[in-house]
């Protein structure tokens, strides 16, 4: 059995990897297909104008632009498929802000007067989506500068050294702050190159230890007698080996950005509120201690994010780490 076999089959056979992937599958799920579950718009209309497939996707501009009654007369005439909640998740409802759980509005109205329902379901999408782009690009951030640091000593690894240990001072969310101030409007961009930023250097810390470590493997120095020059040696022979713990590191990372998506919302320092954000209902919870819903909705999903990725990270560090396999099968902890 290959390598990436056997780390296979130890994730498989981990509850605590399906139980985690399962939980971060369904969030991300809720947010891929959100206009399936909440939109302005049907997902298939026949009328007057002809077939309409998925219009709050292909025509989200326009049917932004409109109002709810300018929506509703559009498709009075014809027949089609609604999404569960027929709201967006910027627009308000004729109910008013903080309106209470109905047909129309199954969890109600945040403040401002917009279905709570499409907030939760786009905000999953926000917090998944801005994590899962800000680790991956710190991902290949680290691993590019742990590689050069690790295989070209001297300079790179002096410099690195001294560049981590600068990054590591500053907290996420100054970096956060200090990206938002130089932006003339906030945008999740912003949010991705800031946690980069900060999430490299992690990543660079435990490639430059394995291609340290690595250095002095028997493979590494044959390889190397072979003639393959240092970055051959680094992408075919060093690199596979330090994926797992880097991989390990990144979906811990999920959780810490989701966290931190959160956090600049509710203060605010996020995405302008046409960006649905699970922070920015927990800031509503803040003003409004009356509204159960909006501090226990919000916080239950930010609780299944975390908790699936702690979950999967954990299996994924047991998995890829052999000491821990052989003491479990020894009967140990």
């Amino acid at each position: 059995m290959t390598h990436l076999s056997i780390l296979w089959r130890r994730i498989a056979w981990s509850r605590r990897a399906s139980l985690g992937a399962t939980l971060l599958g369904v969030l991300a799920l809720l947010g891929i297909f959100a206009e399936f579950i909440a939109a302005p718009a049907p997902l298939v209309w026949v009328g007057p104008r002809g077939v309409e497939v998925l219009p709050a996707i292909t025509e989200a501009e326009a049917l932004n632009a409109m109002g709810e009654e300018e929506r509703r007369a559009r498709y009075a005439a014809g027949a089609g498929l609604w999404p569960v909640v027929r709201h967006g998740p910027t627009h308000a409802s004729e109910a008013g802000p903080r309106a209470a759980s109905s047909k129309e509005h199954p969890f109600g109205t945040d403040a401002h007067g917009r279905d709570l329902v499409a907030r939760l379901v786009y905000g999953a999408r926000t917090a998944l989506g801005l994590s899962l782009s800000a680790v991956l690009a710190g991902m290949f951030l680290g691993v590019i500068q742990g590689g050069l640091a690790g295989i070209y000593r001297g300079f790179w690894n002096d410099r690195l050294v001294r560049l981590v240990e600068t990054v590591d001072t500053f907290p996420a969310i100054i970096i956060v702050a200090l990206v938002r101030a130089i932006e003339r409007e906030p945008s999740a961009l912003s949010l991705v190159i800031a946690v980069a930023i900060v999430r490299w250097a992690e990543i660079a810390r435990l490639v430059r230890a394995e291609v340290l470590r690595a250095s002095a493997e028997d493979y590494v120095m044959a390889a190397k007698a072979l003639g393959c020059t240092e970055l051959r040696v680094f992408y075919r022979h060093i690199l596979p080996n330090a994926i797992g713990p880097v991989i390990v590191s990144s979906v811990f990372g999920v959780a810490s950005v989701v966290l931190l998506e959160a956090a600049i919302s509710f203060l605010p320092m996020g995405a302008s509120t046409a960006s649905a954000s699970w922070g920015e209902t927990l800031a509503e919870a803040a003003r409004y201690p009356e509204e159960y819903r909006f501090l226990v909705l919000p916080g239950a999903l930010l609780l299944l994010t975390v908790g699936g990725s702690y979950l999967l990270a954990d299996a994924l560090r047991d998995a890829v780490d052999p000491r821990t396999v052989r003491v479990r099968d020894q009967g140990g902890a």
